[in-house]
């Protein structure tokens, strides 16, 4: 499953989606980040402005966010891109 993050609400949509598919709580998740649960669930809902601004700040110039599983090969095709090098990125792992 992956996630094109273009606003607030896309990254709420990610958050949730992303946490759930991997069977983490938010306890889980807050654990991991050491922060408190509270924080895990203003990153879902929205209220962290921090991260909202960051979405804002690449959708504004025209760019999306994209979430992939590390293990995903993702391929991105541009049409404005005039040379095969920015046509055309493959990431593996």
């Amino acid at each position: 499953m992956w996630f094109r993050i273009r606003n607030k609400e896309g990254l709420e949509r990610a958050l949730v989606g992303i946490r759930a598919q991997s069977h983490l709580t938010q306890a889980d998740v807050a654990e991991k980040l050491h922060v408190d649960r509270a924080t895990v669930i203003r990153m879902e809902n929205g209220s962290n402005k921090n991260m909202a601004r960051l979405v804002n700040a690449f959708s504004v110039v025209g760019y999306d966010l994209i979430a992939v599983p590390r293990d995903a090969v993702v391929t991105v095709e541009s049409p404005e891109a005039e040379t095969p090098e920015l046509n055309a990125l493959i990431v593996r792992r």
